[in-house]
């Protein structure tokens, strides 16, 4: 099986580096058959990562009236709506797979985790909530891969880690 994780951020706007760091923290596991990006939500960059994968996990943040700052969301193709959001990329992952599905590339399995987020100003540094998700996060990550394929965890338990 093949998986690509995708943390899609701008670690210079403060809680819009969540998704970079939980691809970091991913990354750290060194998982078989697993390949680490971050992006800025750059839609070329998405297709051009999950293209003829067999799973794709994205990570992304997320801002809008209900937000509630570490809260991680869920979402597949086959939902009629993405979680309501206010992005700061060029196209947010649910319309990036749109464009996919038109242009036939797209991973045989996505899912696209959101964190909500509080802070999205210029700046680094996660707030205190939204750092308490990475852990959460790339544990989420994992599982959904392990869901799909063999056991990646098959060389030994670990757990992810936020970047201190």
């Amino acid at each position: 099986m093949s998986a690509v994780v995708i943390g899609i951020g701008n670690e210079f706007r403060r809680d819009d580096g969540i998704g970079p760091a939980v691809a970091a923290a991913v990354s750290r596991l060194d998982l078989p058959g697993v390949t680490v990006h971050s992006s800025v939500g750059d839609p070329g960059d998405l297709l051009d990562a999950w293209d003829g994968v067999d799973v794709a996990v994205i990570v992304d943040a997320v801002a809008g009236p209900d937000a509630h700052p570490g809260r991680l969301r869920r979402w597949t193709p086959g939902f009629e709506r993405s979680p309501a959001s206010v992005s700061s990329h060029a196209l947010e992952p649910f319309s990036t797979h749109a464009l996919g599905v038109a242009l036939g590339r797209v991973p045989q399995d996505l899912v696209v985790l959101t964190v909500d987020v509080a802070d999205v100003g210029h700046g680094v540094g996660l707030s205190p909530a939204v750092l308490a998700a990475v852990r959460t996060a790339a544990t989420a990550v994992v599982e959904e891969i392990e869901r799909r394929g063999p056991t990646p965890r098959d060389r030994g338990p670990k757990t992810p880690q936020p970047a201190g």
